[in-house]
């Protein structure tokens, strides 16, 4: 008993920072009008440059994702789990302070060269590379922390601790704009606060988690790590997340007229990525160590649950995508709704992803005690329910009680598959291989959800060009219609997701039922 009760007094230590991390991906929303403030930023041109501290740590993160779980296969998690916190808080403290002593010596660096920069926009860069440096070291915490786990729990009682570790990542970046907002409520509090106390937390959450792992022993496997897998991988991940949109907010200050606007290098990042990641399995189909080996997919639960998980990754954005547009439609009135409209849009969001992270719980308790599939069909049964409720129910007039309900049995239903899907995967995978397929584990649901965000917004352009055209002509401005004539429009097409999500969720049943059971051990 008290060997249970040590490990999951690890798994939540391990939670801590994996929170933190996660928390900084969305927690711009809270300082990035200070900062434009405090860099005399110009709104119209400058807005693009400033995008890059969100964009820039997304895509470290889910970089680091793919090759830090190998790593801690080779080298042995706890050192790995380590080193990632030293780096997210080498990057806290440079964003803190990148005003100060880092902004002069790039300044100096970049005179040498011949540059005339100015300090402003040297701030700002300092700012971006402390983010990208916090994302290298946030993004490995969480499939190093879903290996540790697996590590620790023997095969048939991992669930419950992996679907943990993985709906509190999800928490922490849906919630950070929200405790952003809050934290700088905090009379005299700089925005640097909010990195500045990364630090002691993170420290903390390192020094109890070290002496937690002190008698565990180490796995390694022998091997080397594939640099060449790890460059391709990197680029075909970059080109679609940024050809895809992968500056999107969920703070509340999105219409669908910001996110139509893919810049114009979309198309050939999106060409190039593809072509990237069909040259990455290439080459890992013949590498005698590869990062990620394509053969994994020949078992069916790493096949069947990546695709559920990537069904899971694209209904969970539905609703992240939707309450923030949701709120700008119905806001009352301009000037004084904006300023509410972030907390609004995170007591609302909430309303889905602590259901959502709660759900784990008994989802892994049904995968411990039965078997994968019941929680996960389950689960999705529960999710296409309630995105059927948003179908049938969103309106101009939709009551703020009933969004939360709706959001709630959504985010119950996809709570649920958290710990099965997670599970599913890490059990059927060797020794060797934990690392990797605990990263797997959050890569499909990522590529899922940077989809969605694509192809929902062309469906949504699509279905509000048509609806307009039908009540005013063809010639009516579709953008500003939805926004400034028609917002019945854009919230009917918003009631449409829920059919999709609906949909997907019932899809996605088919390859959760082919997941079958892996054998316990002690």
């Amino acid at each position: 008993m008290s060997s249970t009760r040590n490990r999951w007094l690890i798994v939540a230590v391990i939670c801590i920072p994996v929170f933190v991390g996660s928390l900084d991906l969305t927690v711009v929303s809270a300082f990035l009008p200070e900062l434009i403030v405090d860099l005399n930023i110009n709104p119209l041109t400058g807005l693009d440059d400033t995008a890059w501290i969100l964009t820039g740590y997304l895509l470290a993160y889910t970089i680091s994702l793919t090759f830090m779980g190998r790593l801690s296969d080779l080298i042995g998690r706890r050192w790995v789990y380590a080193i990632s916190l030293l780096i997210f808080i080498g990057g806290s403290v440079l964003v803190a302070t990148a005003h100060q002593y880092p902004t002069d010596l790039m300044e100096n660096l970049q005179r040498r060269m011949g540059e005339r920069p100015l300090t402003t926009h040297v701030t700002l860069q300092v700012i971006i590379i402390g983010r990208v440096i916090q994302a290298f070291g946030a993004g490995a915490l969480v499939p190093v922390s879903m290996a540790l786990v697996a590590d620790l729990f023997p095969v048939g009682k991992r669930a419950q601790a992996l679907g943990l570790v993985a709906a509190i990542d999800t928490l922490g970046w849906v919630l950070g704009h929200l405790y952003g907002g809050l934290f700088l409520q905090i009379p005299n509090m700089p925005w640097q606060g909010l990195f500045w106390v990364n630090v002691p937390l993170t420290l903390f959450a390192l020094t109890v988690t070290l002496w937690a792992l002190r008698n565990i022993p180490m796995q390694r496997v022998t091997g080397r790590f594939d640099i060449l897998g790890a460059v391709l991988i990197a680029g075909a991940l970059s080109c679609l997340n940024i050809g895809l949109g992968a500056n999107i907010d969920v703070s509340g200050a999105q219409s669908f007229d910001q996110l139509s606007q893919l810049p114009p290098y979309a198309l050939p990042l999106l060409l190039g990525g593809v072509f990237l990641l069909l040259l990455f399995v290439l080459v890992e189909s013949y590498i005698r160590d590869p990062l990620i080996n394509p053969r994994l997919f020949r078992r069916r639960n790493i096949a069947f649950g990546s695709l559920t998980n990537f069904f899971v990754g694209y209904c969970l954005f539905i609703g992240l995508v939707s309450v923030p547009i949701l709120v700008n439609v119905t806001l009352d009135d301009l000037d004084t709704g904006l300023r509410d409209a972030a907390l609004r849009v995170g007591l609302l969001l909430s309303a889905l992803t602590v259901p959502m992270a709660i759900a784990t719980i008994p989802g892994g308790w049904l995968a411990s005690r039965y078997s994968y599939r019941p929680p996960m069909v389950g689960g999705l049964l529960i999710a296409a329910f309630g995105f059927m409720l948003i179908w049938q129910t969103w309106t101009i007039d939709v009551e703020t009680s009933v969004i939360v309900i709706e959001m709630a049995i959504v985010g119950i239903g996809i709570g649920l598959t958290f710990s099965p899907v997670s599970a599913a995967l890490i059990d059927s995978s060797k020794d060797s291989e934990r690392g990797v397929v605990s990263a797997l584990v959050l890569i499909l649901r990522l590529i899922g959800m940077t989809i969605s965000v694509s192809s929902l917004t062309t469906f949504a352009l699509n279905r509000v060009s048509y609806l307009a055209s039908q009540q005013e002509g063809s010639n009516v401005d579709i953008l500003n219609a939805a926004f400034d004539t028609f917002p019945t429009i854009t919230v009917d097409v918003l009631a449409e997701f829920g059919f999709i999500g609906m949909i997907l969720c019932l899809l996605a049943i088919l390859p959760a039922w082919f997941v079958r059971e892996v054998p316990s051990s002690a």
